[in-house]
């Protein structure tokens, strides 16, 4: 980040995001502690926060987002303690809570998403632009005059995804810093996507800093610079490059273990040649992988006058066509 051309030191460019052994305390007794780690996230990142639930992921963004203050240990937003953050800084911020009812007023899907540009008093007809292009992306502008209670789960999702990132168009708009929270949960496949390219636009288009967590790991090393591995109490156990990071995680659940397999497989894959994306799912690779097998052992047998020699089953990476769908080193 900091070097310059030629091998000279180049101007040193601060974090948006930085939180240093971060302390807070509930009501219960409980508390939460980043530790030694220094989490810090700087212009065009996207850092992402992994850990079983009750780990501190959400209390983290709470204190990034400046609504709640730090018992002990230090967090700036933007140059700031970010509790102290004012409303000049807040218009750079651009968030979506964990449940995405907290964060809906508008009566409508389209008086909802307009409730920010209209406040920070843009101009009508690019209020217009803006909510209609924000909808669009979300696959909302045919629903933006329906009442918000009468959305589905995943709509409301959508739609708070639509209104905190309504500033994200064109080479005029764009926070500095978007901070998300379980933004992937409740989505469909599309919407999955929508979001993972709105992610990479906003980093290569406006250098914003986005800082996000999840519990779904197949998007993690399509949109992360660096991941953050918490463990129960908020401790920041391990920080580093996605496969470095995910590689090690813990089963914490089902759910997180499954997609942990599945990025250990990616990887793998990725390494000899074979990049499946992120956008395959598991019924498509088992189809893949039948293909091949079935491929490959015909391939065998017509070698052998049509019985196979030996029991040993060749192997799909040394016989038989690539099937559609997988792009290797040697696609053209």
């Amino acid at each position: 980040m900091n070097s310059g051309i030629d091998g000279m030191p180049g101007p040193v460019v601060a974090p948006v995001v930085e939180v240093d052994d971060l302390r807070h305390h509930f009501e219960d007794g409980t508390a939460v502690r980043t530790g030694d780690i220094r989490l810090e996230v700087y212009p065009g990142e996207c850092v992402v926060l992994i850990g079983p639930n009750g780990s501190g992921k959400s209390t983290i963004l709470n204190h990034i987002l400046g609504l709640s203050k730090p018992f002990g240990g230090t967090v700036r937003t933007l140059g700031k303690p970010s509790h102290l953050l004012g409303d000049n800084h807040r218009a750079n911020i651009a968030a979506v809570v964990q449940n995405p009812d907290d964060q809906l007023i508008g009566p409508t899907v389209k008086d909802d998403v307009a409730f920010l540009p209209v406040n920070l008093g843009i101009a009508r007809g690019d209020v217009a632009r803006l909510v209609e292009s924000s909808l669009r992306r979300f696959g909302l502008w045919e629903s933006g005059d329906r009442v918000i209670h009468a959305l589905s789960v995943g709509e409301r999702r959508r739609l708070a995804l639509a209104g905190a990132l309504v500033l994200c168009d064109g080479e005029g708009f764009g926070p500095k810093l978007i901070v998300l929270d379980e933004p992937f949960a409740a989505l469909d496949p599309v919407g999955r996507k929508t979001l993972t390219e709105l992610i990479l636009d906003m980093r290569a288009r406006h250098g914003t800093a986005i800082i996000l967590t999840t519990h779904y790991l197949q998007a993690v090393p399509d949109i992360a610079d660096r991941v953050y591995l918490l463990g129960q109490g908020g401790q920041i156990l391990r920080a580093g490059a996605p496969l470095e990071v995910i590689s090690t995680v813990p089963v914490w659940g089902s759910e997180s273990a499954s997609d942990a397999t599945w990025f250990a497989l990616r990887m793998e894959l990725a390494s000899r040649g074979a990049d499946l994306g992120s956008d395959i799912d598991v019924a498509r690779l088992a189809d893949l992988i039948e293909e091949w097998v079935l491929t490959s052992v015909g391939a065998s047998d017509q070698r052998v006058g049509g019985s196979r020699a030996g029991s040993e089953m060749p192997c799909p990476a040394r016989i038989g066509p690539v099937p559609k769908g997988v792009r290797t080193s040697r696609t053209p």
